[in-house]
Order: structure tokens, then C-alpha cells, then sequence
């Protein structure tokens, strides 16, 4: 499969030379990981069934993201529709999961990180965004967002704060993020 993906290229760089290592001189994890190497770069005609199926859904993936440029995202609609970027979507939701993750092997962690924009934790990442906006208000501002405000986006960054203290005061808030909200300059809660 050819690609740009200068990641992706490092990767298979890296990955060649261990599968030119004696298998006696590789770790349990290395061995595995091999399977999906070759799989990944059409050099296993016969892959397991499980390499097979995971392979073919990083290649949609990239398949996916060379079409539009961008990771699959779910739809907002509700019910979700049956289309294929929200099979995509689940797909990699599932790679995500702790304890799916747990059980991969090196490559396939590494090679999941080499698709443009994964992040293994997306909400996370966009929890954070919603502080940093709210750090970055405060800064310009001198002052909290307001939810009455003229302005959508002062709106929404005033709503972020309501939404988190609303889960601290029941007890939602994970304990990392009632920290960083109240180790933050501008303290929200």
C-alpha cells in the first residue's frame, strides 16, 4: 500500500529490520507484533483471521482518510446512521477502549497512532481544548464568560463551566479533572 504518511513510513522502516532479526533473539511481543507488520504491508499471504480483520480496518481508515482527509466522526444524528464512516468510527472506538488496548501489541498501538489526528482518548483532548478556551477568555478578558452574553462563543465557554461545576457538585467529575480545574489560573470551580 503506498503512502506519504512519513509516520507510517518510519514505522515500516522500523518493523523491516525486526523482521530480519533470528525470532529466537525477538520478545513475545515483537513476534506478534510481526504478524500484523506483514500483514499490514501484504508480505503474510495466509494472516490469522483476527490480523486479518484488524488489518483491513486501518487500511479503510487510511482508505478513509486519503479520501477525505480527515479520521471518521460520528454522526450526530440519533439514532446513529448504518453508513460506513460510522462503522469506521466504532471500529476505532473499540481499538480505544482500555482494555482492547491492553491486549494489542506494540505495532498495532504504534500503527494506530501513525492516522492523521488519532488520539487515543478524543474526548479528553476536547475537555482540554474547552479549558485552554476558558483560560485563554479569562486572559483576554479579565473576566468569566458570562452565559447571557451576546457573543456564541462566550455562551458556550460559560455553558463548558456550568456543565463541569454541575458534575463536581454530584461527584461526575473524574478526580484528575477536578484537579486540573482547580490547579488552573483562572479556576473554575
Amino acid at each position: 500500500m503506498p503512502t506519504k504518511n512519513p509516520r507510517l513510513l518510519r514505522l515500516h522502516e522500523r518493523w523491516a529490520t525486526i523482521a530480519n532479526t533470528p525470532a529466537s533473539q525477538l520478545t513475545r511481543d515483537e513476534r506478534r507484533s510481526l504478524d500484523f507488520y506483514l500483514a499490514d504491508v501484504g508480505e503474510d499471504p495466509m494472516p490469522t483471521l483476527t490480523v486479518e480483520r484488524w488489518v483491513t480496518m486501518v487500511h479503510d481508515v487510511d482508505d478513509f482518510v486519503a479520501k477525505t482527509g480527515r479520521l471518521p466522526f460520528a454522526s450526530a444524528i440519533r439514532p446513529r446512521p448504518k453508513t460506513e464512516e460510522q462503522r469506521l468510527v466504532d471500529r476505532l472506538a473499540y481499538q480505544r477502549r482500555p482494555s482492547t488496548r491492553a491486549g494489542m501489541t506494540e505495532y498495532q498501538r504504534v500503527r494506530l497512532e501513525t492516522l492523521p489526528g488519532f488520539l487515543w482518548d478524543p474526548r479528553d483532548a476536547a475537555w482540554q481544548s474547552w479549558l485552554e478556551a476558558h483560560q485563554l477568555f479569562w486572559e483576554d478578558e479579565e473576566r468569566p464568560p458570562r452565559r447571557r452574553s451576546s457573543d456564541p462563543v462566550e455562551v458556550s465557554i460559560a455553558r463548558w463551566v456550568a456543565h463541569q461545576r454541575a458534575l463536581a457538585k454530584t461527584g461526575a467529575l473524574s478526580t484528575r479533572r477536578e484537579r486540573a480545574l482547580r490547579r488552573a489560573k483562572y479556576r473554575v470551580l
